[in-house]
């Protein structure tokens, strides 16, 4: 299993906004491209990390999924649209993807 993280950066005093979007975006972009609402999740920075600090955190099975949304999501005329309005709450150019495979602990002994 494998989770991609959209990494953003709030504008300062916009990180409830910038929220809001992705929301809105996991509905109607996300899950046009087939991802599974309890695949998707919003992460924001609180103890440790910068509250300006957002991501957006989806899981697949597969390297195969991210890229076929990925693709799906580029032809997205929602998804351009999303784009342009989190432009006015995130600060330019510290979005970024990053991908990490999920190692699962091994079951413990009771």
């Amino acid at each position: 299993m494998y989770v991609a993280r959209w990494n953003l950066t709030a504008k300062f005093g916009k990180t409830e906004e910038a929220i809001a979007l992705l929301r809105r975006w996991e509905i109607e972009v996300g899950q046009r491209i087939g991802w599974r609402p309890g695949s998707v999740r919003i992460l924001s920075g609180f103890l440790g990390a910068s509250l300006a600090t957002v991501e957006l955190e989806v899981r697949c099975d597969g390297l195969g999924e991210f890229e076929a949304a990925w693709h799906d999501m580029q032809r997205n005329p929602t998804h351009k649209e999303y784009v342009r309005m989190l432009g006015s709450v995130v600060s330019s150019g510290t979005e970024s993807w990053t991908i990490h495979q999920v190692s699962e602990a091994p079951p413990t002994a009771d």
